[in-house]
């Protein structure tokens, strides 16, 4: 407990650089000693910090309140830290976790806009789905949009899914999230490196994206503008050598200009499930899934419908068939799971 509590502190002093604090780390096989007065020699620096240092206390409230929340910390120095994080130029030295799932399975992240449509948020949802369920963790970053959509479809195929907070693990955002966010804690792991209480300050969400980027073994940008933070996730998958792929947009939607950009810069275009796992997994091997038992009039009305969104009265016009019998066939097709209503009338295939 003595070390956890010294690592825990030595992360949080405030005049050392990252940089500085691995290279003590490397030198040092324990970080406790250092705090008690054994100080490399020719380091004015560092005693200074360690000397102002007058956190112990709240380290001790904050680590008995883990405790009750069943959480833990976790260090760079610990066994069930990620291996791959260890593996990128700066890690957090410490790790905050809520979960139950570990982090040697392969990841991919996926990221996108927070004000992603519609199909965007489907899309997301189903290739989660998908590579769940056949044991690839997916790692996010809980926000709005694509992030959220992408939890919810690992949590329906496995739950393997890792959540990565810009806050403390007692706060919730977004707010909406907070039924989503217990039930990664429950099924899935979150993680973040801010203590309990840190709130979700701006700079934060850059400095988290270099550990979504660093746990995936590959990154999966759906809808984002040229200025979304999800581009960052990226470079910073370029700069820790993962693979960095991209679904293709409109070039008239503002919201695939990024994505678009990404690809005309060498990322991968992404249109089928199975690109994601020739580009990332290879060794994965995904079988088909047991085909919907239709009627013939059934398969014909879901023909119809896209993998984007139509609206009801399109696929009555587009059927030459009544109404009230397509509004029953796409109410059959709801029932078995082959098509979703999203609002405004519109039909998408699941």
């Amino acid at each position: 407990m003595e070390e956890l509590r010294a690592l825990i502190a030595f992360s949080r002093l405030k005049g050392l650089g990252m940089a500085r604090k691995r290279r003590l780390l490397e030198e040092v096989s324990l970080i406790a000693p250092v705090f008690e007065g054994r100080v490399p020699a020719g380091d004015p620096i560092l005693t200074r910090e360690i000397a102002s240092f007058e956190g112990w206390k709240a380290i001790d409230e904050e680590l008995a309140q883990l405790g009750d929340m069943g959480a833990e910390a976790l260090t760079i120095r610990d066994d069930l830290y990620p291996a791959a994080l260890k593996a990128i130029p700066d890690p957090p030295l410490v790790l905050f976790k809520k979960g139950p799932l570990r982090t040697d399975s392969p990841a991919l992240a996926i990221v996108g806009s927070r004000r992603a449509t519609e199909e965007g948020m489907r899309l997301a949802e189903k290739i989660a789905d998908t590579l769940s369920s056949v044991g690839i963790t997916i790692v996010s970053g809980l926000a709005r949009g694509i992030d959220g959509a992408a939890h919810r479809g690992a949590l329906a195929g496995r739950g393997k899914t890792l959540a990565i907070l810009g806050c403390g693990l007692d706060i919730v955002y977004p707010s909406e999230h907070g039924r989503l966010l217990r039930q990664i804690g429950e099924e899935g792991a979150v993680f973040t490196e801010y203590g309990l209480g840190e709130r979700p300050l701006s700079g934060h969400f850059p400095e988290r994206n270099r550990i979504i980027a660093g746990l995936a073994k590959g990154i999966l940008v759906i809808e984002a503008t040229e200025k979304s933070g999800s581009l960052i996730t990226a470079r910073l998958g370029i700069e820790y050598g993962k693979s960095v792929m991209a679904v293709p947009g409109s070039i008239f939607s503002d919201g695939s200009k990024g994505t678009n950009a990404l690809i005309k810069q060498g990322a991968r275009l992404v249109d089928t499930i199975e690109d994601i796992i020739s580009e990332c997994f290879p060794e994965i091997r995904i079988g088909n899934k047991l085909p919907i038992d239709m009627s013939e009039r059934e398969g014909y009305i879901y023909s119809i419908v896209g993998h984007g969104k139509i609206h009801v009265d399109e696929v009555i016009e587009k059927s030459n068939m009544g109404a009230k019998d397509v509004m029953a066939i796409l109410t059959l097709l709801e029932m078995k799971e082959a098509v979703r209503e999203v609002a405004g009338g519109f039909y998408i295939k699941k």
